[in-house]
C-alpha cells in the first residue's frame, strides 16, 4: 500500500476478494514522507484494530481505511463509476437551482411593484 500511495501522487485504492483498502495523504507531503505516514497508519491498523472487520486510521497529514465484507465488496465500491447516478444528481440539482431561481426572481419582481405604489 505504501509505494501505491507514493506513486499514486498521494491516493491508493484497492480491493481484492473481499477487502478493500485505500490510503491518501495531503498534497503538500513529500512521496517520502507519504509513504511513512501511510506505513505508520498501517502498523497502528494491524496492532490497534486487530481483527476489526473496518478501520480508519487518520493522521496529521495522511489517512488510510480498509473494509472487510463478507458478502464480497459491492459493485459501485469497486472503484466503478456509477455515470448514470451522477447524471441524475446533476440533473435534479440543476433543476432545483432554476427553480429556486425563477422563484426568487418572481419575488423580487413582485416586492419592485409594491415600492411603485
Amino acid at each position: 500500500m505504501e509505494s501505491g500511495v507514493v506513486s499514486g501522487n498521494g491516493f491508493y485504492s484497492s480491493s481484492y476478494d473481499k477487502v478493500q483498502v485505500m490510503a491518501q495523504c495531503e498534497g503538500d507531503l513529500r512521496d517520502c514522507d507519504c509513504g511513512e505516514c501511510v506505513s505508520s497508519a498501517v502498523q497502528i491498523a494491524q496492532e490497534e484494530c486487530g481483527s476489526s472487520v473496518a478501520g480508519e486510521i487518520y493522521f496529521d497529514k495522511c489517512f488510510m481505511s480498509y473494509s472487510y465484507s463478507p458478502d464480497g465488496i459491492p459493485e459501485n465500491r469497486r472503484g466503478k463509476n456509477n455515470n448514470s447516478t451522477k447524471t441524475t444528481a446533476i440533473v435534479v440539482g440543476g433543476a432545483a437551482a432554476i427553480f429556486f431561481g425563477f422563484i426568487f426572481f418572481l419575488f423580487i419582481k413582485s416586492w419592485g411593484k409594491k415600492g411603485d405604489d
